[in-house]
């Protein structure tokens, strides 16, 4: 054990996630691994048993929570950071594990170079944490009364070095040459790459760096404006050498300075040989279509769920899946001039072989590519989801129960829907994005030994794939159980939603919350999902620039009105066509509480719905004494 490594404990309970993550900290150099822990017990032990300068911890793991576990290490070893790593990217999460003195907080499917930088940071007593994360939390930090959560701590010394910063975060090696020739900064991919260490690498020239065959191209590259790549070989400190592709350019500033990047060519068949692996343990039919609606690739999955051999479906039409709907309309109003366009869902009809139909929830996820513009459909049949659906709709149409006994019924049907997604939100982070996760840092690891440009082309693409599905798969957990709602906050429950809505639009929004008292869980939960149905008919149908939400307590309820100022419809028209469920089961749910709906819209004129539930066993008010509150904007 060196004396100036970083001693290093790893805890997550996902094995290979944990494998992968001890594999990737014994390639650095800098780094020493010295234990593992499995759960937050473990972890607090292993601390104090090795004394490391970092932990590195998942978020969710048995016997204990983070904030306690970051508590107890800083207390019993004062010495050590912690640095979380966790599925949740969440804001209540996030500054909870702030609040308590965490040094960073990563999200799974961060790059492999930008944990091990943040280990390296942490055991400098330097904090980490991504652009998405501190945007997000900086508007609360700045609001919040302690010190420890003030935006302007946590950033530092940031905005002083944010250049150097941004190339350290490069994904590829990033050198920084002064007007000597002489190297003056090189980021954590180089070091990996060249196995030197910072110090080492200082004062060297690039010519250094490879063999002695390569030295007059390297010269060329530096102070040019701007270089095409070009392939060479590189030359690690222990002599071995590998291939690499180096590029160059002029880095502007108060004096002239070069900047060399440099990619690690390696071997790319067992990285694919994973990514198909990946595709093909996919539960759901998953399908690639190009820019005109055409299938390129189908997994076994979608064999199984249609009917077809896969062979068979290459180069025909999305359609011959998915018939008669507008589903290749929106492949083809991809906005060219955004760089990487957001994925939606819906719910449409799927035709098997044999012509059979069944309802199919489909999700789309484009993926910009240098072929062009593609697209993964998802696609899940949802028969036995609608069957429970109209049988739960049939039964509370034959029962007659009695208040008392409606309570009962909510209570428990609310409380089972809500354990069922918290099952099915924590089986994709314990199960799903664990895999991922533990496939894509053995992805990245695999990029050092690439050996071809046009491999390291499709293995950045393979990694943006798992990039994507590890986001859509957080967002995922966030639609099943939102941690505010957890927390008993319905206001910031909605607040999350409405902050995704405006990322994935460019809706803006108000959200008041007049409410004085806290609803009981199984009411504040349906108040949510009553209110998530009716974001998403505005989200997916408004076209709305601007959406006004209102928690109001009237009458011993709830009161919740939403107001877009969107295209409008024609509420007779609309809700009697097939597939348009969202605001008829907004008006039961509320009814199934003991309340009622209320939704008014008129073409050209934006759409209002309201809905109050009560808070105890109360009778609903009259519709007039609803009056907006005074000076309340509506579109």
């Amino acid at each position: 054990m060196g004396d100036n490594r970083i001693d290093v404990v790893v805890a997550d309970d996902d094995p290979a996630v944990r494998e992968a993550l001890a594999d990737l900290i014994d390639s650095h150099p800098e780094l020493e691994l010295v234990g593992l822990a499995i759960d937050h017990e473990q972890a607090v032990r292993a601390a104090v048993e090795h004394r490391p300068k970092v932990v590195i911890m998942d978020v969710h793991m048995p016997k204990g929570d983070a904030p306690g576990s970051v508590r107890a290490i800083r207390d019993q070893v004062p010495g050590a950071r912690v640095v979380a790593l966790s599925a949740h990217g969440d804001r209540e999460t996030v500054l909870n594990m702030l609040a308590v003195g965490a040094s960073g907080y990563l999200v799974k499917g961060t790059p492999a170079e930008e944990i091990l930088e943040a280990i390296i940071r942490a055991g400098r007593d330097q904090f980490s944490m991504s652009a998405d994360l501190l945007t997000d939390c900086a508007e609360p930090m700045r609001r919040a009364d302690r010190a420890s959560w003030r935006f302007e701590d946590l950033v530092g010394s940031r905005l002083e070095e944010s250049y150097l910063e941004l190339l350290g975060h490069a994904p590829c090696g990033v050198l920084v040459l002064g007007s000597r020739g002489r190297i003056e900064f090189a980021n954590a991919h180089v070091r990996h790459m060249f196995g030197y260490s910072s110090a080492e690498l200082r004062d060297k020239r690039l010519r250094d760096l490879v063999p002695e065959r390569f030295r007059a191209a390297s010269e060329q590259l530096i102070g040019r404006v701007v270089t095409a790549p070009s392939a060479m070989s590189g030359r690690r400190r222990d002599g071995s050498e590998f291939a690499a592709q180096f590029s160059g350019g002029h880095l502007q500033g108060k004096r002239p300075r070069c900047v060399v990047f440099v990619s690690d060519l390696s071997q790319l068949r067992a990285a694919e040989s994973r990514f198909r692996q990946l595709i093909e343990s996919s539960p759901d039919a998953m399908v690639i279509v190009d820019s005109a609606g055409r299938i390129q690739a189908a997994n076994h999955r979608t064999e199984s769920l249609f009917g077809y051999d896969r062979d068979h479906l290459i180069g025909r039409a999305v359609e011959a899946l998915l018939p008669d709907q507008p589903l290749t309309i929106s492949l083809r109003e991809w906005d060219d001039t955004v760089e990487q366009p957001l994925g939606h869902s819906m719910e449409l009809v799927g035709r098997r072989s044999d012509a059979k139909q069944f309802p199919a929830d489909i999700s789309i996820s484009p993926l910009r590519t240098e072929e062009g513009l593609l697209t993964v459909l998802t696609i899940r049949d949802i028969t036995e989801v609608q069957r429970a659906q109209f049988v739960l709709e049939r039964s509370l149409e034959l029962l007659e129960v009695t208040d008392r006994d409606r309570q009962a019924l909510l209570s428990h049907l609310v409380h089972a829907q809500e354990a069922e997604r918290g099952r099915i939100a924590a089986d994709i982070h314990d199960d799903t994005i664990q895999v991922i996760t533990a496939a894509s840092l053995r992805l990245q690891q695999l990029r050092r030994r690439l050996r071809d440009p046009e491999e390291q082309r499709v293995m950045e693409k393979l990694d943006e794939t798992l990039k994507l599905s590890l986001s859509r798969l957080r967002q995922l957990i966030f639609d099943l159980r939102p941690s505010s709602l957890e927390h008993g906050c319905l206001a910031g429950a909605l607040r999350g939603l409405l902050d995704q809505i405006r990322n994935e639009t460019g809706l803006t929004y108000r959200l008041e919350d007049r409410l004085t008292v806290k609803p009981p869980p199984e009411t504040m939960a349906l108040i949510y999902r009553t209110a998530q149905e009716a974001l998403m008919n505005v989200r997916k149908h408004a076209r709305a620039k601007t959406v006004h939400v209102q928690l109001l307590g009237l009458d011993e309820g709830c009161l919740v009105r939403i107001v877009d100022d969107g295209e409008g419809y024609n509420p007779l028209e609309v809700e009697s066509r097939p597939g348009h469920l969202g605001l008829s089961l907004i008006q039961e749910r509320a009814q199934i509480a003991g309340g009622w709906c209320r939704i008014e819209s008129a073409p050209g004129s934006g759409t209002t719905v309201e809905f109050w539930v009560p808070l105890g066993e109360v009778r609903p008010p009259a519709l007039d004494a609803l009056a907006p509150p005074e000076g309340d904007v509506q579109p």
